[in-house]
């Protein structure tokens, strides 16, 4: 009898270690890593950014790199409000010119339809000398932001290499249970083939 309640206890302090050991290595492995249930998730339903999840998980550990995506982010939402003005503008004024050449097209009088697309044509060029630096500021800032995007693209793969390499290192399962299945489906068409040739 009290070996059995030894033997009981040693059996509860195995598997509450071995439950221990688990939750520690959950810890250390990101999340986007961590879970059995993601190759049922991602065959359901489609592929998961796995760089994302991984980057996600590195920016809620590292304050420096939270700080720079909140900045990113200011500045992405930031560039929408500060065009929109210039934009709305732009777009009025493109209106306008196409919407005049298309009206003095139905004029009948070649001198006044002459005149008046020479009129059109002077002012559009009057209007786009007047936004010229305009328009080469939002191409500056429109490339600057590709530039941002990409070293953000690049800090993304850069910061997560480690991730992944640590999960391959540790994380490698055994051949043991497709040894077992190779040896089974040898044995099942080793019996298939007898049963084919009776």
């Amino acid at each position: 009898m009290k070996k059995n309640m030894i033997y009981g206890i040693v059996l509860c302090m195995a598997f509450s270690c071995k439950d221990a050991e688990t939750q520690t290595d959950n810890k250390e492995t990101p999340a986007a890593l961590q879970d059995d249930k993601s190759y049922n998730i991602i065959s359901k339903r489609g592929h998961e950014d796995l760089i994302e999840n991984l980057y996600a998980d590195a920016v809620s550990k590292d304050s420096a790199l939270k700080k720079l995506d909140e900045i990113i982010n200011e500045i992405r939402d930031g560039k929408i409000d500060s065009l929109k003005k210039f934009d709305i503008y732009e777009e009025k004024n493109q209106d306008y010119f196409f919407s005049a050449n298309h009206h003095v097209k139905e004029i009948k009088d070649s001198l006044l339809r002459k005149s008046l697309t020479a009129l059109i044509a002077k002012n559009l060029e009057e209007y786009n000398n007047k936004v010229s630096s305009h328009r080469k500021l939002v191409k500056t800032v429109n490339a600057k932001m590709v530039s941002l995007n990409d070293l953000e693209l690049a800090l993304k793969i850069s910061r997560t290499f480690p991730l992944i390499k640590k999960y391959q290192k540790e994380n490698l399962p055994n051949q043991k249970s497709i040894l077992n299945l190779r040896q089974k489906i040898d044995q099942t068409i080793k019996l298939a083939d007898t049963m084919y040739k009776k």
